[in-house]
């Protein structure tokens, strides 16, 4: 007994010499590593109009329900990101994503990519595609760069959609940095 009651003081002693909290020092290696709070940034130009996301504490985000992340899901990997002026979202179809470019053309069939000010934007003409080059992959993070040219949509209906001018949509100066990959 009397050694657990050293061991017991030994382990207060030792723990209030330390600079953080243990439980500090353990949720800071859960979520980022031991390297403080990452932000996670997303930003393109669409047609000339500047979106831009920025999330601090990206790691700490909800993995069901978050600002800018990238979801693994069987057979894909999902990123997308919310701000005020509508949503963006890009597929790797892959089972492990790895630095590279990934690139999603007209051809496959109709996608949706972009949201912005309330018209949904897809790659749905044979000349449409989307590319995204992931440049870094670490630590869980992906970093890269993006473009694209997307047709947008007019009017959903059932069985049909009605498009507007095809490739009339133009992606650039596409980026992300530390977008958090979730599990």
């Amino acid at each position: 007994m009397r050694f657990y009651v050293i061991a017991l003081l030994m382990a207060i002693f030792l723990s209030s010499c330390l600079k953080q909290s243990i439980s500090d020092a353990m949720l800071g290696s859960k979520n980022s590593g031991g390297r403080g709070k990452i932000t996670a940034t997303l930003s393109y130009k669409i047609n000339g109009n500047a979106v831009n996301i920025s999330v601090n504490d990206a790691d700490n985000q909800n993995p069901n329900l978050y600002t800018l992340g990238c979801s693994k899901y069987v057979g894909y990997y999902s990123l997308s990101g919310l701000s005020n002026s509508g949503e963006a979202g890009f597929s790797f179809y892959t089972d492990t994503l790895t630095v590279g470019n990934y690139k999603y053309i007209g051809t496959y069939g109709d996608m949706f990519f972009i949201s912005y000010n309330g018209t949904d934007e897809y790659v749905h003409a044979p000349s449409d595609s989307m590319s995204f080059n992931i440049t870094s992959y670490n630590n869980g993070h992906i970093s890269g760069n993006f473009s694209g040219v997307l047709t947008p949509l007019i009017t959903a209906g059932n069985p049909d959609n009605t498009y507007g001018t095809p490739g009339s949509v133009l992606i650039t100066n596409g980026s992300f940095e530390n977008v958090p990959v979730f599990y």
